[in-house]
């Protein structure tokens, strides 16, 4: 469990680092992120994710692994949740292709990419320090070659659950809740896979 100096010890948990966090949640998470050093194949999910059935090591080059999200000429809001004239006609193919809910590493030095897309969301105005940050970060950052990764389809690992109608969709390893809609559906999703 990546997480601050304050947060209670979670049952299950196997191994805790704890580091001095920033505030904002988007620089929070990147470097939390950074402060993992492993050899082993490590996927970093969404907390709105469940992952439902056991994961196949993804078979990476480069070991640094991005998905990117399924072209949906989706536009941003960019009213939400405050304005963001970056994302004005904007679609989040165009600002954010990939999705930071799933990133697969598989060595020491991928902390290296966190600490570099990191540093460039530092430099972001203070709104992406708490919204968006990781992923338009993410993109500048790949975007200029400042990470070296490899790239995968995010809807071959990930169903997505928006709203009910989603529902038939869960014959991936992981599933992750998009919108307000979705949040009621983990816990049901949940006890439909383990309580059998």
């Amino acid at each position: 469990m990546l997480t601050d100096k304050k947060t209670a010890f979670i049952h299950g948990v196997t191994k805790s680092i704890r580091s001095l966090l920033p505030k904002d949640i988007m620089l929070a998470r990147l470097k939390a992120y950074s402060q993992l050093k492993n050899n082993e194949q490590v996927i970093f999910l969404d907390a709105d994710s469940l992952v439902t059935s056991k994961i196949k090591k993804i078979s990476t080059i480069k070991k640094f692994a991005l998905f990117r999200r399924k072209k949906q000429g989706l536009e941003i809001n960019c009213n939400y949740p405050e304005y963001y004239p970056e994302f004005v006609n904007k679609t989040f193919d165009e600002m954010m292709p990939f999705l930071f809910g799933l990133i697969v590493t598989e060595d020491i030095n991928s902390s290296k990419n966190f600490t570099c897309i990191l540093n460039v969301a530092k430099k972001l105005p203070p709104r992406f320090h708490r919204w968006y940050g990781d992923q338009f970060a993410l993109k500048i950052a790949a975007d200029s070659k400042q990470i070296n990764f490899q790239e995968f389809n995010f809807d071959d690992y990930v169903a997505t659950i928006r709203d009910e109608s989603d529902l038939k969709e869960l014959s991936k390893p992981i599933v992750t809740f998009k919108g307000k809609r979705s949040k009621p559906l983990i816990k049901l999703i949940y006890n439909k896979i383990f309580d059998n």
